[in-house]
């Protein structure tokens, strides 16, 4: 029988026991979590499922507590994890009994409890309902294939921009150093400014998530520059055995001059050397996705995925209605 554990946990413990699940994201990493509670208004609450004395489950929540009448929201991005890369069983179910586990903690304290599953399929939870938010679509690059593989994979079009790239005269350049991130942080605040962009991604995050990691996975940063000027970036981020492209900014001589191209090929190779066994494009979708993003991504030769719709457990009081009202309305969800 599983078992729920609510514990301290350090960062170092997190990451190793959350590296050997499949289904790893950037949000259920510690160092994520963090810092998204360091920005606020959120705080994180990580639970582990046991079995048999051995760790089978784990999940990080956002909690967004209301004052003074309390309740409030349970935010799960990406999780429960709940299948390890050494387990057979898969059964759908598993994931389920760890859902049901965790919200009834949550559920007790009078929390609404909003769920973005990691699995691609759509399952019935008792206590839970689906709602009307598709779940989260992107797209993976395999980077166990060769690099010759790997640039055939590549639309034509796509491929011809890369190769003109390569033989002019943008300078790239690639680091995780303070100096890279400095250069990376200034352009990406001056493209929000200039585009006018919401994102949840936003400059202090980012600030905040590569203090907060170790050397070896800090964020990576691909600048492209012509006659001294940054004129396009690539931000990514790396968890497992996978890379992310995390966030970008490209100016309009950097667009005709095919710096998008260059730097994400230069950073899904930068991953593959890294020992990386996979490249998620950061987010494709069809609707939510500006078009000429999305065809920039979808030209990469990824394999599309989309994880199951969002699901929701609440309690029937009032307040638990209303905060489930004002989740729906921010999200644009019937």
């Amino acid at each position: 029988m599983i078992e729920l554990q609510q514990r301290h946990v350090t960062a170092g413990e997190w990451t190793r026991i959350i590296e050997d699940f499949r289904d790893l994201s950037l949000l259920q990493t510690w160092e994520y979590g963090e810092a998204r509670a360091a920005c606020g208004p959120w705080r994180v609450e990580r639970s582990l499922f046991v079995e048999g004395g051995r760790v089978v489950g784990a999940v990080q929540a956002r909690v967004r507590p209301l004052p003074v009448v309390g309740g409030g929201l349970v935010w799960v991005a990406r999780g429960p994890l709940w299948r390890r890369l050494d387990d057979d069983d898969t059964d759908p179910r598993r994931l389920g009994d760890m859902l049901r586990l965790a919200s009834r903690q949550w559920l007790s304290r009078r929390f609404y409890v909003r769920v973005q599953p990691p699995t691609p399929d759509d399952q019935d939870v008792e206590g839970f309902r689906s709602t009307a938010n598709p779940g989260w679509a992107s797209a993976l690059v395999d980077l166990t294939v060769s690099e010759a593989d790997l640039r055939r994979g590549l639309h034509q079009k796509w491929r011809n921009v890369l190769n003109k790239a390569e033989r002019s005269d943008l300078a790239v350049t690639i680091g995780s150093d303070d100096a890279s991130f400095a250069a990376f942080l200034e352009a990406y605040g001056r493209f929000l400014g200039e585009r006018g962009f919401a994102t949840g991604v936003t400059p202090d995050l980012l600030r905040r998530l590569q203090d907060l990691l170790p050397e070896e996975r800090k964020l990576t940063v691909c600048l492209a520059r012509r006659a001294g000027e940054v004129v396009g970036s690539v931000l990514i981020a790396r968890y497992g055995a996978t890379a992310e492209y995390l966030a970008g900014t490209l100016a309009d001589e950097g667009r005709r001059g095919g710096a998008g191209q260059l730097l994400l090929w230069r950073a899904m190779m930068t991953a593959r050397a890294a020992g990386c066994r996979a490249f998620d494009l950061g987010g494709m979708d069809e609707v939510r996705t500006p078009a000429g993003i999305y065809r920039f991504k979808a030209e990469v030769g990824g394999a599309p995925y989309r994880l199951a719709d969002e699901i929701e457990a609440f309690r029937g009081d009032p307040l638990s209605r209303l905060v489930r009202w004002r989740v729906g309305r921010a999200l644009g969800a019937a």
